[in-house]
Parts: structure tokens; sequence; C-alpha cells
């Protein structure tokens, strides 16, 4: 037996009488399972992780409303491993299923880095946190923000004291914006942000780990002034990168409060 049903009614497809264009609808807070690849001239590395999307268009003036499902298909129906080129992609994918002249994706991954303790050689891995913010339309822009731990000795507080010197857990965050056909991995570019810092952080460390540690950050104290200007050194230097920002936020161990300093170039 079949059942003959008229056709649902396609509200959001109706026009708007206010004259209003809206410059960023859709849907955010999409947790996904994907799979990205940190691509760099000498190797790629492929992992599995869990993202959460932002992803929105822009609305004219006459549409009532856009079709918010398809943000959801689009990332359904995507097969391939996501990288900062494949996201313009998806992106501008996103942008002519739903017939707009701007689309913008966010999405933030947790990424982790294997890294070996620098005396014992003790195995770990150490969690970065990712962000990649996407525009495509009638120009396409991608900033790649990076964020991870790092060590922070007080030159100050080794000066002026006579055993020791206090220090503090740093974290370092940089976005760039790759110049037009160069890659750089997301390990390239928190290797170039942790050489700013008095010292690595490590997520196994014996005996003889921490006390290359302590003895390293000792070696190499840096005020937070001091490290993001390190940063800005290096970034600088890398033709690579066309813009940046980076900063360092020293969680002190002898204050309430925290320190921060942030270059943008």
């Amino acid at each position: 037996m079949t059942t003959e049903t008229a056709p649902l009614p396609d509200i959001q497809s109706t026009q708007d009488p206010r004259n209003m264009p809206i410059h960023r609808v859709g849907v955010t807070s999409v947790s996904y399972p994907i799979a990205f690849l940190s691509v760099s001239d000498a190797e790629s590395v492929e992992q599995s992780t869990v993202a959460e999307f932002n992803m929105f268009v822009d609305l004219p003036a006459d549409c009532r409303g856009t079709h918010m499902s398809r943000f959801t298909q689009s990332l359904r129906d995507w097969q391939a491993p996501f990288s900062l080129a494949s996201l313009s992609d998806f992106c501008d994918r996103i942008r002519t299923s739903l017939d707009s002249s701007e689309a913008r994706v966010s999405v933030r991954f947790p990424w982790f880095v294997d890294r070996l303790a620098p005396v014992t050689s003790e195995a770990g891995k150490l969690r970065l946190e990712v962000a990649i913010e996407v525009v495509t339309g009638s120009d396409t822009d991608v900033i790649l923000t990076v964020t991870g731990p790092a060590t922070s000795l007080c030159p100050c507080s080794k000066e002026i004291s006579k055993h020791g010197a206090h220090n503090q857990r740093s974290e370092l965050t940089v976005s760039i914006r790759p110049t037009a056909g160069c890659t750089i991995s997301i390990e390239e570019l928190f290797e170039l942000m942790e050489s700013s810092a008095s010292a690595q952080v490590f997520p196994v460390l014996k005996r003889p780990d921490e006390k290359w540690v302590t003895e390293a950050a000792y070696d190499k104290p840096g005020f937070v002034e001091d490290m993001v200007r390190d940063m800005a050194v290096a970034l600088s230097a890398d033709d690579r990168i066309a813009w940046f920002r980076c900063s360092s936020e020293n969680f002190e161990s002898i204050h309430q409060h925290n320190a921060y300093a942030e270059i943008e170039r």
C-alpha cells in the first residue's frame, strides 16, 4: 500500500521583509571524530582525534533562513583526512552547498607530540591544543593556532637570591597565517615556540631527567617579555609565515596573579 504525501513547506527559503543581511549563521560546538594530517616539507604526521567545529555562512537580506542540516551533512560526507589545505576545500564546499558568498569554519582539537626524557629517554606524549580558522569566498584565509606548555625561570629571582630561583609553568600560544604556497607542521611550529622557553616540559621524568631540566632552566632564565620577544624574532625570520601573533602566560609560583605578554606582526 502506498501513501501519497504533499511536499512539506520550506519555510526557511521564504523571503524576509526586514532587509537585514546576516554576517554569520550556522552551527556551533559540533563534536566529531576526524583524522588530521600535519604537513611539512620533510614529512607528514596523521592522527585520529576528536574535534569541535563551528561552521557559518552569510545570509542575504531577503532570505529568511539557511539550511542548518547541510553543515553537519557536509561534515558527515567528508571522507579524507583534514589538513590546512583540505579545510579550505571543506569550507568552500559548505559555501557552495548553501549558495552563500562566504563561509567560515573553525575547528579545535587536541594534538599529541612524542617526547623523550632528556637523559633516560623515557617516552611520553605531550598534549597541545590546536585551533584552525578558515574563511572562503571572495578570498581564502587560513589561521593556525597552537598552544602548548613550557617552563620559565625568573632572571630577577636568580640574580638576587643566594640559593636557587623560582620558576613557573608557561602557556605559549602562537597564531600564524602561512605564506601562500608554504607549509609548516604543528610539530615544527611548536618546536619554534618552545625554543624561547627556559626549558621544555616532559611527560615522563626520572630523577636524572629532573636534575637535567632543573639545571637547564637555571642556565636560561627568562622573563615573560624575553620569551615572547624570542618567539617573535624566530617567527619573523621564518619565510613560511606571513603574519603572526604570539603570547606567553606564566602561571606564577610566588604570586596569585599570572604574567602575560603578546606581540603581533
